[in-house]
C-alpha cells in the first residue's frame, strides 16, 4: 500500500479591493508598528485658540498674565487684544486677519463671471411684453 504524502497548499487568499486607502496586505504594515514612525507631526502655534481664549477673560484675569511666561504665540495674541482694547484698530486688525488666514486657513472664495450678453430681469420683462403685444 503506498503511503500518501500530504501536499502543502497555499491558502487560498481573498481578491480584495486594492484602491484608496486600501493598498496590498504586502505593502500594510504589521499590526503595532506605526505607519508614521517619527509621530505626529509638530502642534501648530493656534493663535486664533489663544486670541478666542483671551476675549473670554475678565479684566481682572487679564491683569494677571504675566508676558514673559507666555510663549509667542501668546504673546501676539495678547497684544492683538490690547490694541483692540486701547482703540488701535488699523494694524492690529489688518494683521489679525492675516495671520488667522495663514492659521485656520483662508476660505474658499468663489468669484461668478457672467458673460456681457447676458440680459438683465428687466430687459427680458421688456422682451416679453413686447413679444406678446407684437403676438395680438
Amino acid at each position: 500500500m503506498a503511503k500518501k504524502t500530504a501536499k502543502k497548499v497555499a491558502a487560498v487568499q481573498r481578491k480584495s479591493k486594492v484602491g484608496y486607502k486600501n493598498p496590498p496586505k504586502e505593502h500594510q504594515f504589521p499590526p503595532g508598528q506605526s505607519g508614521n514612525p517619527k509621530g505626529p507631526p509638530k502642534h501648530r502655534t493656534n493663535l486664533w485658540l489663544w486670541f478666542c481664549k483671551y476675549m473670554n477673560l475678565t479684566d481682572k484675569e487679564f491683569g494677571k498674565l504675566k508676558n514673559s511666561e507666555l510663549t509667542q504665540s501668546q504673546q501676539s495674541a495678547l497684544k492683538l487684544i490690547e490694541d483692540i482694547k486701547d482703540g488701535k484698530y488699523s494694524g492690529s486688525v489688518r494683521l489679525a486677519r492675516h495671520v488667522f488666514d495663514r492659521e485656520e486657513g483662508r476660505p474658499t472664495e468663489h468669484l461668478v463671471i457672467e458673460p456681457e450678453d447676458v440680459l438683465s430681469d428687466q430687459e427680458c420683462d421688456e422682451i416679453r411684453e413686447a413679444l406678446e403685444n407684437y403676438v395680438k
